[in-house]
């Protein structure tokens, strides 16, 4: 890791990873991953943490191809995850960890963290996270070419999903059992199973899904050299992309990489030079360097392929010469070989060859080339050499192009050996060694003999593959007919009694609205009926109904009872308006359940006084024991409302009670907005009652009580001067005996 790196992971795990500290360290960072690394000195809690370093992890290796740094910061998620000692945090790193990396690579120690990551899965009985982990773990397995075990633990994922009831991680885990597949080439098994996912992706609409599907069906065809459908495969994919918004840029442009590695390989067909800029400029732009180096390798074989040098060295010389220095330190071997074709273009034979020579050397040394690029290699060579002139040192090259290519056991190798063949032909004939042209021309009729029998196979398994996507094509369309056929013979039944339902909606339409006409006068009248209930008591209500009016009535004794609340002026200036509404609100309604328990008539609020009276609109004799009754309840009340405000620190009311007996008229006054009233001596009476009364207690007069004096307990006041009616009788109710 470079030094500049480690300042950075050091900001990073010392919590001091602030975006422009990191910025100046490393400014070619993309601004997502200095994004995350800043979270991370804020984060709080080792899952925020892990989660935030897994995905800077991501970023080094997807982007900026850095995975001596990625890997520090994945090792020190898992570091963080093993000394919590909290499974699931073990569990989150080690599949981050493998989701981040090929496995490929690093099999063995993937392979052990796949193992754990299992272990503490089976400890915490987490069914979706050992999903997860037996779709890691089954990758692992197909990255070391181990068929059985790759197959056992798709299809242990394949059982969970199924348990958790979730068609995606099904899909998912169908996509892993088809990759066991494939490993143990069986292709119609392999496609099968593919055709299934994307069924089952097609019908559960997620585009994600059905991504990975055609991502998947595209490497299983480009590695079975099917190439048209694998182009198919591409193309749909490339419209998921599109369609879904935002667009993911770097995923378009590594859909067009796949595009062009397929159609460079078939045979007449040209690539889109544009789409490769445009690849070029993106991965460029965002520093990509994969991407990029994968696009220029593809370029160049296009090129070269196609016999066009010259585009190949303006290419580098002149529309990217950054590319063509970047190549000089990170790849020489292909600077070498770039070098060479300019040199001989520009007519400096001897220089191309020293570049040829030096390329020649520097991939004889190295392990990372396989058999094949040598051969490739090699036939390029010796056709240089041989263009100027240098059949002996071609005959060499094209000799050891041979070898390769027959120690390589895999059908790609006959392109390259056919060319090494025909060249050894045309020389050792030219050279009069009839003998070994002789040899090579019979290597060439077998080679294109076995090329014939390997296209042939490949072709019958390309009809085969097709024979089964028809069938299943033909399987749907049957059932789609089955349903066409299904609706329109339903639609013939409905259409025979279409009239007659038609004539008889019309009747019904008349007889439904004649009723609903009547059930909403009827409503009118009910609510009507409530409204006016509510306004007066049930006799004078059905008196005004039948006759218009309702006459004054006299009632020879009722009891009338007020209330005022004590000092409400001053209790309400400590409230807001709302809240004294609320509260005022809350009283009264429970005054009127009161009053309404006891057979008692409310007759109206004035302010904050509350009047109703007992015996009236229709007389009772219990009148005057009712309406004491209410009081009693009512200063109850008030007392218990006191109490709970009081522990709340809120403002409270207290009550004044007055009660007397004696006669009243009663009736309705006025044409607008009538209110049912009462007036009368006993009513001025009642109210002085309550005028002259004491907080939170019944005040009754002597005509009220002499007549509930053997039900209810009271305590005698004497008289009390009274404002315009003189001295009164009166006593303090204190309850029933």
């Amino acid at each position: 890791m470079s030094f500049r790196t480690k300042i950075a992971i050091f900001f990073l795990t010392a919590n001091l990873g602030v975006s422009s500290a990191i910025r100046a360290v490393r400014p070619d960072w993309p601004d997502t991953l200095v994004a995350l690394l800043s979270a991370r000195a804020e984060a709080q809690g080792d899952s925020a943490r892990i989660l935030l370093l897994d995905r800077a992890a991501f970023i080094f290796t997807d982007r900026l191809e850095d995975e001596r740094s990625a890997d520090s910061l994945s090792s020190i998620a898992l570091d963080i995850a093993e000394k919590s000692g909290n499974s699931r945090l073990v569990i989150l790193a080690c599949n981050d960890y493998l989701e981040n990396f090929e496995a490929a690579k690093r099999y063995e120690y993937c392979l052990a963290l796949a193992r754990k990551a299992l272990y503490h899965c089976r400890r915490i009985h987490d069914l979706p996270l050992r999903w997860r982990t037996c779709i890691n773990l089954s990758a692992v397995y197909a990255s070391g070419n181990r068929t059985a075990e790759t197959m056992a633990t798709a299809r242990e994922a394949l059982a969970i999903a199924t348990i958790l009831l979730d068609n995606i991680r099904i899909a998912e885990s169908w996509l892993c059992v088809g990759k066991a597949y494939e490993l143990r080439k069986n292709v119609m098994a392999t496609y099968r199973h593919y055709l299934r996912v994307r069924a089952l992706a097609e019908s559960l609409n997620d585009p994600g899904l059905l991504g990975r599907c055609y991502r998947q069906l595209f490497q299983f065809f480009k590695d079975n050299r099917l190439d048209e459908e694998a182009s198919e495969c591409v193309e749909k994919e490339r419209f998921l992309i599109l369609v879904n918004k935002p667009v993911d840029s770097l995923a378009l442009f590594w859909n067009y990489y796949n595009y062009g590695g397929v159609r460079v390989r078939m045979p007449n067909s040209r690539l889109d030079e544009v789409d490769v800029r445009q690849v070029i400029n993106y991965a460029t732009r965002t520093r990509n360097n994969r991407l990029k180096s994968w696009v220029f390798s593809l370029y160049r074989t296009y090129l070269l392929k196609g016999d066009r040098a010259a585009l190949l060295c303006q290419l580098y010389t002149y529309d990217y010469p950054e590319e063509f220095r970047r190549l000089h330190t990170a790849d020489p071997e292909i600077y070498s070989r770039v070098t060479a074709y300019c040199k001989e273009l520009a007519g400096e034979t001897d220089s191309a060859a020293y570049y040829f020579a030096m390329a020649e050397d520097m991939i004889l040394r190295s392990s990372g080339r396989g058999r094949l690029y040598k051969a490739n290699f090699f036939n390029r060579y010796g056709e240089f050499l041989m263009r100027h002139g240098r059949k002996k040192e071609a005959f060499e090259k094209f000799d050891r192009a041979y070898q390769f290519c027959e120690t390589e056991r895999i059908n790609q190798r006959f392109d390259y050996m056919i060319v090494a063949a025909r060249n050894l032909e045309w020389l050792y004939r030219e050279a009069g060694n009839y003998r070994k042209a002789w040899f090579y021309a019979a290597a060439i009729s077998s080679i294109t003999d076995s090329l014939s029998l390997s296209t042939k196979k490949d072709m019958l398994m390309a009809e085969s593959l097709k024979q089964e996507r028809r069938q299943k094509e033909a399987s749907a369309e049957k059932d789609r007919m089955t349903i066409r056929q299904a609706r329109n013979q339903r639609n013939m039944t409905l259409g025979g009694v279409g009239f007659f339902v038609v004539v008889t909606l019309l009747v019904y339409r008349n007889y439904r609205n004649q009723k609903r006409l009547n059930r909403l006068l009827d409503d009118a009248r009910q609510k009507s009926d409530q409204l006016l209930l509510n306004i007066l008591p049930h006799e004078t209500a059905e008196e005004l109904k039948q006759t218009g009016e309702a006459k004054a009535r006299k009632f020879d004794e009722v009891t009338v009872m007020f209330t005022d609340f004590k000092d409400f002026t001053q209790a309400s200036e400590r409230m807001s308006a709302e809240e004294l509404v609320d509260v005022i609100n809350y009283y009264f309604t429970e005054f009127d359940r009161i009053v309404t328990r006891h057979n008692i008539e409310k007759i109206k609020i004035i302010g904050d006084s509350y009047m109703c009276a007992g015996g009236l609109p229709v007389p009772n004799t219990t009148h005057a024991a009712d309406v004491v009754a209410a009081a009693v309840e009512l200063r109850d009340f008030i007392l218990a409302q006191k109490e709970r405000r009081e522990e709340e620190g809120k403002p409270y009311f207290e009550i004044r009670i007055g009660i007397h007996t004696g006669p009243v008229v009663a009736g309705i006054v006025g044409l607008k907005k009538f209110a049912y009233d009462i007036w009368g001596d006993t009513v001025n009476t009642a109210s002085r009652m309550e005028g002259a009364g004491e907080p939170n207690r019944v005040n009754i007069s002597s005509a009220t009580y002499e007549r509930v004096k053997d039900r209810f307990a009271c305590t005698y006041r004497g008289k009390v001067s009274v404002k315009h009616k003189g001295e009164i009788e009166m006593y303090f109710v204190s309850g029933e005996h």
